[in-house]
């Protein structure tokens, strides 16, 4: 067994927690003198940081709108004139339209691509690109595409949606049941169009 002699105890008890406190003294005032004299440099940088970053939101206060900034009906409208389609320009009809009734905003716009090629193959003056209404010789008019997109718009809802029908291969089976599937894929082909459109440069 080793013996500790007076002089190493007094070396481990004594001087080590001296020289301890003295080295971190000295780095704590060499730090805080650092800041100090630097403390105008971050400043001048632009390094400075906030807690509170944002602003908090006001109850009763709204963050988004529906109108013609709606990069969504923006979209529909750049995509449908890429198409040269005549519902063009309807882009914000389709949004608040979908928003109102709660139902996906491209959803009308795709059953109008894939039912008449978006408004251009339709019965003579009848503003229905959607096949609403359309079997044997019957043909549903509307009066205006404004018209058709509200009366599809909430059809989809009462009809579809508030039913629990809400995926194009469900809807197909009501809407248009002679259908062996590819009208399903039809919606889904141009829903990924919509939802993937990237504006011209």
């Amino acid at each position: 067994m080793t013996k500790i002699s007076p002089r190493n105890n007094f070396t481990v008890v004594v001087l080590l927690p001296i020289v301890w406190v003295m080295l971190s003294t000295a780095l704590a005032l060499s730090l805080s003198l650092y800041l100090i004299f630097n403390s105008g440099k971050f400043k001048e940088k632009g390094v400075i940081y906030s807690v509170y970053a944002a602003k908090p939101l006001v109850l009763g206060d709204s963050t988004s709108s529906i109108g013609s900034s709606d990069s969504r009906s923006s979209s529909l409208n750049q995509l449908m004139e890429a198409y040269d389609c005549p519902l063009a320009g309807f882009g914000d009809k389709f949004v608040s339209e979908a928003e109102k009734n709660g139902i996906p905003y491209w959803f009308v716009a795709a059953i109008s691509f894939q039912e008449s090629n978006c408004g251009r193959k339709i019965p003579s003056d009848s503003y229905n690109a959607w096949g609403y209404g359309i079997y044997g010789g019957k043909v549903h008019k509307f009066d205006s595409w404004e018209d058709g997109i509200a009366t599809v718009s909430l059809a989809l809802k009462k009809y579809y949606f508030d039913q629990g029908l809400n995926e194009p291969c469900e809807i197909m089976k009501k809407y248009t049941p002679p259908s062996n599937g590819s009208w399903c894929d039809g919606i889904e082909f141009f829903k990924d169009k919509i939802l993937n459109f990237k504006t011209p440069l």
